[in-house]
């Protein structure tokens, strides 16, 4: 077999099975994901849908009529790829897309606020009694509500 083939035959076996890999969720060093509300909100849980429909922007207010602010970790945080793949079940891109396209049409008037870490997840959480986020379980602590957990 000449060198060209086998390269050929190569690259085609390489390319079979690279698009034959299913795409898997990367957890954020196996932890929960909580997520997290102002303690003064009324809310005690959340369910995954009632979760979605807020981080979309189909729900904007909470049940005593305040605003609901989303925070989400900056791009690249293992914890915002799980919220993307089991809340907003989007690809980076397809999430993107849709905040555009829902900023365009009036839908949402701003997409959600990126912050870099934890910290300033819990941060702008207590200190907006409209917001949610997320973080890892363990970092979770008393200044924030947790309402929704997920594996």
């Amino acid at each position: 077999m000449s060198r060209q083939a086998r390269w050929y035959l190569a690259a085609s076996a390489l390319f079979i099975v690279c698009c034959a890999t299913p795409v898997v969720r990367v957890s954020a060093a196996g932890d929960e994901i909580a997520v997290v509300v102002n303690k003064s909100n009324s809310i005690d849980s959340l369910t995954l849908a009632d979760a979605k429909k807020i981080f979309v922007g189909d729900k904007g207010s909470w049940p005593n009529g305040k605003r609901i602010t989303v925070i989400m970790l900056a791009q690249g945080q293992p914890e915002r790829d799980i919220i993307l793949h089991d809340v907003y079940k989007m690809s980076e891109g397809d999430y993107g897309k849709y905040f555009m396209q829902a900023a365009f049409t009036g839908k949402v008037d701003a997409p959600p606020k990126d912050v870099g870490s934890a910290g300033e997840v819990k941060q702008a959480v207590a200190s907006n009694p409209g917001a949610i986020g997320y973080v890892k379980a363990a970092d979770a602590d008393d200044s924030v509500k947790v309402v929704l957990k997920i594996p």
